[in-house]
């Protein structure tokens, strides 16, 4: 034994135990749920057997993939990476050689069982790596999701209200149907970027992160633009609203949008595609580049100008003035990046797009245009300022000479 194991105490050792498990269970537990396919989660022999997820402290709270008649297991209960865990912390071994021996033994069943996989959380880098989600396929599983919330949203009145009753029940439970909605789109969101961390030592692959296949990011952003940049009609169901706020559902619709913009043009993900752009050029292999991302975020939230006559409701211009704040925000990114180039770039397309053609039908929606483009003008006209070193605007306090 090692001289410090002579000093510790029986009691010593188990906490020695628990903080192992602790550390196992609280930190590495993420990615062994991605083992579970939907067929799994939607199958009730399965789900008895093995849960909904293999951990029950991967923190996914029901099994939002069940369709009604499939009849699976909605509860989380213990799961095969749980018993991995606590044997990690609390097997016992003869002596050290046995306890190394065991523990290499171990580590090794990950090669062939998915279910006992680790990794720390990060769903701004691996997709497999996140809290709440269920299954290996985000984007099927977040389908599936969507529309039992849809289903959710029609129950709403008459499960939350009884007469005689206010309305604080219907609130708490349409503020969570967003916050639902909103963690399983953004489980989607990770896709893009994303890298797979398998966490090999050498000699058992060449690599450790593997990027998300070019076409399935492709798949994940045109989710995204059907379901997070179109306007969700049925949690905008006035029958709900009207019972609960004068206005506000606009600002609510608005915020789920600009939450999953935010995560899709953050500099840490543009930068990570364009690394990832750069080595499968040089391999000669397919990517999507940031710019394929940024034409697609285009496409999707603008495409009522591919239409004749041009009509944009209110959700939409919200959208659409949040898509070019995002922009001109990352206008002032790092030097490094190639993040505020790319923006500029969009900003002057989208300038050019809502500038051309004839106007609009409405007068509201040619104001919005025209306010669009002085916007994205007015911004690239101080941002020049700003980078020659110069003052929008003289100080009334400078000399003049």
């Amino acid at each position: 034994m090692k001289p410090y194991d002579q000093v510790i105490t029986k009691e010593a050792k188990t906490q020695v135990g628990l903080f192992r498990v602790h550390r196992i269970k609280d930190q590495l537990f993420y990615e062994a749920s991605s083992a579970y396919t939907v067929a799994n989660l939607r199958d009730p022999k399965f789900t008895r057997q093995y849960g909904t997820e293999a951990s029950i402290m991967d923190y996914g709270r029901f099994n939002y993939v069940a369709q009604p008649g499939d009849g699976a297991a909605l509860i989380p209960k213990i799961g095969p990476y749980d018993y991995f865990a606590v044997e990690w912390g609390y097997r016992q071994y003869p002596d050290d050689q046995a306890e190394q021996k065991g523990r290499r033994a171990l580590l090794a069943r990950q090669a062939k069982d998915r279910m006992l996989l680790f990794g720390d959380a990060d769903p701004s880098e691996d997709p497999t790596r996140q809290t709440e989600d269920l299954s290996n396929d985000p984007i099927e599983a977040t389908r599936l999701g969507l529309a039992n919330l849809d289903r959710v949203a029609g129950y709403l009145i008459p499960a939350c209200c009884k007469p005689g009753e206010d309305y604080d029940l219907l609130e708490n439970m349409y503020g969570q149907l967003w916050a639902q909605r909103n963690r399983e789109l953004m489980h989607v969101t990770a896709l893009v970027g994303g890298f797979e961390q398998k966490n090999l030592y050498f000699g058992d692959a060449d690599q450790v992160y593997f990027p998300i296949p070019a076409k399935r990011q492709r798949e994940a952003v045109a989710f995204l633009a059907q379901h997070v940049f179109r306007t969700p009609t049925r949690l905008v169901d006035p029958a709900i609203l009207r019972r609960l706020e004068a206005s506000g559902v606009a600002s609510r619709v608005l915020e789920s949008q600009q939450a999953v913009l935010r995560s899709l043009l953050s500099s840490g993900r543009i930068d990570r595609m364009s690394e990832h752009a750069a080595e499968a050029a040089a391999a000669k292999k397919p990517a999507y580049a940031p710019a394929d991302l940024l034409a697609d975020l285009r496409k999707a939230i603008w495409s009522e100008f591919a239409k004749r006559p041009i009509a944009i409701d209110l959700y939409r211009r919200n959208l659409q003035r949040a898509h070019v704040e995002r922009l001109i925000r990352a206008l002032g990114g790092s030097a490094s990046s190639d993040l505020p180039a790319l923006a500029r770039s969009e900003l002057l397309t989208i300038r050019q797009l809502v500038t051309a053609g004839p106007k609009a039908e409405s007068p509201l929606v040619q104001a919005h245009r025209e306010q669009i483009a002085a916007r994205i003008t007015e911004a690239l006209e101080a941002r020049k300022v700003q980078v020659s070193g110069g003052s929008a605007t003289p100080s009334p306090f400078s000399r003049r000479r």
